[in-house]
């Protein structure tokens, strides 16, 4: 055959594997492996142009050997990809891992190999490999690691459980999405757009973190805020901002929780939720939060802190409902709302007034619980609180709800019985407190005090109880003698 007849034959092949490639590609099936048949054709296009018949009798063989073999491994290929890949495309079974490919590729290119050696070159490749004890321990030694990965890259792919497009990492300085998984590498692409190849039995053996795996990915930081924002304020404005975003999903929704208590700050862990993507996805939301956070701060006059020890005179935050801000005055105009002490005089409410406290409370910590003995009575003056009573193999049941205005404890308080709920804060609310001690003085100047306070106390419970007169009289009799006994005791 002619030299131009042989180079006419093999640029019709090439344009024959061409138009099969843009074929498959046109009807979507698996694509046509191309590069092993182009250099096969090439090879056998150098070998019939060569004068072999000029080359020394020894070295013809191994110039047919060359042909022999990619024309062989071409095949092969072929053969894999219309026997395997095609009806996997065509939805016959699930498309096989490319590693699995790579290892049935090998094996067979390998027997095709040393049959070829000993047909053309009469050389017996695996007797050789065999019969030499240091041949076959150097060959061992060096294909121990790349079994080890090749072993590795299989099971990565057979497990089905890492995907290419995954966003994991394998260590504090190796994260990145997952661009291919091959016999001996799986490789990432990190943030800065570089390629990390890792080895497989690196991914095989270490904790491995993927992000997207459940079909959402977490986003969680840390953030601190200064301690005059009372948490439940500031868990209240976090999670607003976080739950706005457009990129937070829903469902799993974000948390805000109270992490520490730091040398200058509050520390919050924020936890969002987001679809799969990569670590550039993740820190560009976590930007995005962080920055709408600080224009939150700023526009409620609050800031972020920092660590940085100065000496200046802090104006006060403005907070209605600061308990300090609360002076003996405004506690003295909150007691005249309440019935209880409706026959102070102005003289008594300013000394009770002085002696009692204002309390804040979080949202889900409890004020009173049932049993405790009941030292003090409360005031709501602002929020909201729940009262429960505790049921036997039973969650506790919602009596009532108390809000600004109302009070609680005042039974426990006067007669020294244990409490008789638990009365919880719903919100963030803050609490007039009377106690015990404080009230023991007024009663000492004013006794005639003592019995108007058993009388209101038994006609506002029996309102509300629904009891008949003599039964609420009696009751007034039982809390005085109670209450002679209790702050005679204190007093004295």
């Amino acid at each position: 055959m002619q030299v131009l007849e042989v180079w006419l034959a093999s640029f019709s092949v090439a344009a024959l594997l061409l138009i099969v490639r843009l074929l498959c590609r046109r009807v979507r099936l698996a694509a046509f492996p191309l590069r092993l048949p182009l250099l096969a054709t090439l090879a056998w296009a150098l070998v019939r142009s060569l004068p072999i018949a000029l080359l020394p009798a020894g070295y013809r063989p191994w110039v047919e050997l060359i042909d022999e073999l990619m024309i062989s491994y071409a095949g092969i290929r072929i053969l894999l990809w219309a026997g395997v890949e095609v009806p996997a495309s065509l939805g016959a079974w699930e498309p096989p891992p490319p590693v699995l490919l790579q290892l049935v590729m090998l094996a067979s290119g390998s027997v095709v190999t040393v049959v070829v050696f000993k047909e053309l070159a009469r050389f017996d490749l695996l007797g050789l490999v065999t019969t030499s004890a240091v041949l076959t321990a150097v060959l061992g030694l060096a294909a121990q690691e790349p079994l080890k990965n090749l072993f590795a890259g299989l099971e990565l792919q057979l497990d089905d459980q890492l995907k290419l497009g995954d966003f994991i990492r394998v260590d504090e300085a190796t994260e990145g999405v997952i661009v291919s998984i091959d016999w001996r590498d799986t490789c990432l692409r990190d943030v800065s757009g570089a390629m990390v190849m890792v080895p497989n039995t690196m991914i095989t053996s270490v904790v491995l973190r993927s992000y997207g795996a459940y079909g959402s990915m977490g986003n969680r930081f840390s953030i601190g805020l200064e301690y005059s924002l009372p948490p439940a304020q500031a868990r209240q404005l976090l999670a607003g901002i976080v739950s706005a975003h457009p990129r937070s999903l829903r469902e799993p929704p974000a948390s805000v929780r109270v992490k520490a208590f730091g040398d200058f700050a509050i520390e919050y862990d924020i936890l969002v939720f987001q679809k799969p993507g990569s670590l550039a996805d993740l820190l560009d939301l976590r930007s995005e939060l962080l920055e709408q956070i600080w224009y939150a701060m700023e526009r409620q006059g609050h800031s972020v802190p920092y660590p940085v020890r100065e000496l200046r005179k802090q104006p006060p935050t403005p907070d209605a409902y600061k308990p300090i801000s609360h002076s003996a005055t405004d506690r003295a105009r909150v007691l005249r709302l309440n019935p209880i002490f409706a026959g102070l005089s102005d003289q008594e409410f300013t000394s009770l007034a002085g002696n009692t406290r204002s309390l804040r409370f979080a949202p889900g910590e409890t004020i009173v619980v049932e049993g405790d003995e009941g030292g003090a009575m409360y005031q709501v003056l602002h929020g909201q609180v729940e009262v429960l009573k505790q049921q036997p193999n039973a969650p506790a049941l919602q009596v009532t709800c108390l809000n600004p205005g109302d009070i609680f404890g005042e039974m426990s308080m006067l007669s020294g019985s244990l409490r008789s709920a638990t009365v919880r804060a719903l919100e963030e609310c803050v609490l007039l407190e009377v106690s015990r001690e404080q009230l023991g003085p007024l009663l000492k100047a004013n006794p005639l005090l003592m019995d108007g306070l058993a009388h209101l106390v038994s006609k506002r419970r029996g309102e509300l109880e629904g009891l008949a007169r003599e039964t609420v009289k009696i009751q007034e009799n039982q809390l005085l003698k109670r209450m002679q006994q209790l702050f005679d005791s204190l007093i004295h």
